[in-house]
C-alpha cells in the first residue's frame, strides 16, 4: 500500500489529515522532535504540537521531553485492531446495501411491524408534531404525562385533540387543559393508538407477558387508517364517559367527524332552525381542496335508539349544505355518493 492510501485509511477511521500524515511521519521517523515531524510531514509548525497532543490522547503516539517537544510511535497494535474493525464494518455494509437493494426497508410498505416498542412511541410523538387537522388517542395516564407537551403544541396548532385515558379504575388528576379538546375515561386496559390526520397510526398492543412478544404497527395509508378509527370510535371513545371537554354552548364549536357534528345541529334543523356551517374538505374524485360556508338545508342520518350504535358508524351521515353559489352534499371520511369529502366542521350560527 503506498503512503497516500495509507493516510487516507487512517483518516477513514478517524483521523484529520494532520494527524495521519503527522503520524505516518513518526512511524518513519520513529522518534524526532515535534519541529522535524512538521518539516517531514508538511504539517504547519503552528499546528504541529496540537497535532501531536492529539495523538498521545488517542493512543498513536507518546510525547517526551528533551529540550524540545519529541515524540515516538507506540505499539501500533491498538490502531491495526480499529483498521480491523473497520475492514469487518465495511465488509458488512457492503453486505447490507445488498441486502436493502433486494428488500425493500420498512419504510416502504404502507404498514410495518415493528420491534421494539419504543420505535412506535418516537415515532408517535413525531406523528403529533406533524398534524395539522386532528388527532385520535388512546393512552394511560403515564403515557398522556409523556406526550402532553406535544399534545399541547397541536392545540396551539388549532388541532382537535381526542384522548381517551385508558386502563384506571379512578382517573388520577390529569392536567388536559390546553392538550386536548375533548378526553374520556375507560377503565380497562387498551392498546396504545394514534390516529393522525386519517393517515398515520401508531399502534401498541397490550402490555404483553414476555418482551419477545412485544411489536407495535406503524401505518400510512388512508384507507387501512380508516379501521382504526372505527376501533377508536366504538371501543374507545363513544361508550365511554367525557371527563373533560374545551366545548361550551358558545359559537363557533368544530368537530372532526360528519357524525358528531350532525348529533350537534340535528335538533335544530328538524325544527327548522337556520344553522350556519363551514365545512372544510375535498371534492369528490379530483381532490381539489374546498372551503364552504352555507345554510344546512338537510341531513341523513341514521341514529340508534339509546346513543349512536354500530350502523351509525357504517350507514349514510350527509348534510346539505347551501351556499350562495350552489347547494352540496356534504359526507365525512370515505364519503362515496357526495360532493365534498370533509374532514372539519365548523358550527359558526345557529338561529
Amino acid at each position: 500500500m503506498d503512503t497516500e492510501t495509507l493516510r487516507t485509511t487512517l483518516e477513514d477511521i478517524g483521523l484529520t489529515q494532520y494527524e495521519a500524515e503527522a503520524y505516518v511521519t513518526v512511524l518513519e521517523l520513529g522518534s524526532a522532535s515535534a519541529t522535524e515531524i512538521a518539516d517531514a510531514s508538511g504539517v504547519p509548525q503552528a499546528r504541529i504540537y496540537d497535532v501531536l497532543r492529539n495523538l498521545e490522547g488517542r493512543g498513536y503516539v507518546e510525547t517526551y521531553e528533551r529540550g524540545s517537544l519529541h515524540a515516538r510511535a507506540r505499539d501500533p497494535e491498538e490502531v491495526v485492531e480499529k483498521l480491523d474493525a473497520y475492514a469487518d464494518t465495511v465488509t458488512e455494509a457492503g453486505a447490507e446495501l445488498r441486502d436493502r437493494w433486494e428488500a425493500p426497508t420498512v419504510e416502504n410498505h404502507q404498514v410495518s411491524v415493528i420491534r421494539p416498542v419504543s420505535t412506535i412511541y418516537d415515532r408517535a410523538e413525531e406523528q403529533i408534531a406533524d398534524a395539522v387537522n386532528e388527532i385520535e388517542i388512546a393512552l394511560t395516564p403515564a403515557k398522556f404525562e409523556e406526550l402532553r407537551e406535544y399534545l399541547v403544541a397541536a392545540r396551539e396548532r388549532d388541532v382537535v385533540v381526542k384522548a381517551t385515558v385508558t386502563g384506571v379504575e379512578e382517573l388520577p388528576d390529569l392536567d388536559f387543559e390546553g392538550a386536548v379538546t375533548e378526553a374520556r375515561h375507560r377503565r380497562l386496559p387498551t392498546p396504545f393508538l394514534v390516529l393522525v390526520d386519517r393517515m398515520a397510526v401508531s399502534f401498541t398492543p397490550e402490555e404483553s407477558l414476555h418482551p419477545r412478544q412485544e411489536y407495535g404497527l406503524l401505518v400510512n395509508d388512508y384507507s387501512l387508517s380508516r379501521m382504526f378509527d372505527w376501533y377508536f370510535q366504538t371501543a374507545f371513545w363513544e361508550p365511554w364517559p367525557q371527563v373533560y371537554s374545551e366545548r361550551d354552548s358558545g359559537l363557533p364549536r368544530t368537530y372532526t367527524t360528519i357524525r358528531e357534528c350532525i348529533r350537534d345541529i340535528i335538533d335544530d334543523v328538524n325544527a327548522d332552525s337556520e344553522v350556519v356551517l363551514t365545512v372544510q374538505g375535498q371534492v369528490r374524485g379530483d381532490g381539489v381542496e374546498r372551503e364552504l360556508t352555507g345554510r344546512v338545508l338537510d341531513i341523513t342520518y341514521t341514529a340508534g335508539q339509546n346513543g349512536p350504535a354500530l350502523a351509525t358508524f357504517t350507514d349514510e351521515a350527509t348534510i346539505t349544505l347551501e351556499t350562495p353559489d350552489e347547494t352540496f352534499t356534504v359526507g365525512g371520511w370515505g364519503a362515496m355518493l357526495e360532493d365534498i369529502e370533509a374532514r372539519r366542521f365548523v358550527v359558526e350560527a345557529m338561529d
